[in-house]
């Protein structure tokens, strides 16, 4: 009996011990960033995939940052992490692409009310200013009203759509602000990035790239969110795939806070890019902008993973699939 009642009070113990480890309950430390969806990562319980998705915590406040481009494998690392997506207090969706964003549905299944930011992009649901005029405004009244848009009413209306994720409570924002005290959401748009996989020929200039005026990509102005958060040290600055290019973002995020950066943290986007262009970019953030920290990841690619990591020592931050990051 007495064996009975020892294993049985071993057994409580454990529990006790173990209890913050039940599904769905692993706490988000203050000041911390865990990467949720990545290809890369030394967890093998966790499944890689090629998009992009974290969750951090910042001034009390839980935020998850894209949710990866497959609900069924961000819900597979989310439970696999144990991680309670209905403590989250708001997300944000850095841009438009697939792999940071269909996660969301398994998002508002579990916590449906929950606060989203997206980029303005009409794709995706933001308003959209339309004229239906033509060229002959004057066209309309030769036809009876019930031919007519809105029974000839204005030509010139804003389309408000239900938007991708239905129901869901959603803002699009369209320039840069601070939404709460310490969170400020940085708005750019991709100079030379839409809907399409790869790059034009560019060149690198003065940190900026200049756009090859023969580019059919040119001007589509993917719109983009980044996360700037307020610390001691600086500002850490969470990007979702850096289409915008990740100099310019910073660029962004510098002019905005009026503060330096301590950590740029998320994917950079530089997949496409030689060596010589990625030592130029890794080089203008590093003694340019001051970017005291990297910590890359998804789509920042393996040549920029190699030269990140020779230019900045050890203040490289592993970031791969479930590692946490402090900040």
């Amino acid at each position: 009996m007495k064996i009975l009642y020892g294993l049985l009070g071993f057994v409580l113990l454990a529990g006790s011990a173990f209890s913050d480890f039940t599904p769905g309950s692993r706490t988000i430390e203050e000041g911390t960033i865990t990467n949720l969806y990545d290809a890369f990562g030394r967890d093998g319980s966790l499944q890689k995939d090629f998009g992009f998705s974290c969750i951090l915590r910042h001034r009390g406040k839980t935020v998850l940052f894209d949710a990866g481009g497959n609900a069924d494998i961000f819900k597979h690392n989310i439970e696999r992490l144990k991680i309670n997506l209905k403590k989250v207090d708001f997300v944000v969706v850095s841009h438009g692409h697939f792999d940071h964003l269909n996660g969301i549905d398994y998002v508002l299944r579990v916590n449906p009310k929950v606060k989203i930011y997206m980029p303005y992009d009409v794709f995706w649901g933001a308003p959209v200013p339309f004229d239906a005029t033509g060229p002959d405004s004057s066209a309309a009244a030769a036809l009876p009203t019930g031919e007519r848009y809105f029974d000839g009413g204005s030509t010139k209306f804003t389309i408000n759509q239900s938007g991708r994720f239905w129901g869901a409570h959603i803002e699009y924002v369209k320039t840069t602000r601070e939404i709460l005290p310490g969170f400020t959401l940085v708005a750019t748009n991709s100079p030379y990035m839409g809907y399409f996989s790869g790059y034009p020929n560019k060149s690198f200039v003065e940190g900026q790239f200049e756009q090859d005026e023969h580019s059919q990509y040119k001007y589509t102005n993917l719109p983009e969110l980044s996360l700037a958060l307020n610390t001691r040290k600086g500002q850490v600055l969470v990007t979702g795939c850096s289409h915008s290019g990740v100099e310019r973002i910073a660029e962004a995020a510098k002019n905005a806070t009026q503060d330096r950066i301590e950590l740029v943290y998320g994917g950079f986007h530089l997949i496409p890019f030689d060596k010589a262009r990625i030592e130029a970019i890794a080089g203008y953030l590093k003694n340019d902008l001051g970017v005291r920290r990297v910590a890359p990841a998804h789509c920042t690619g393996h040549l920029a993973f190699g030269v990140l990591r020779a230019l900045y020592g050890e203040q490289y931050v592993y970031a791969g699939l479930g590692e946490r990051v402090r900040f």
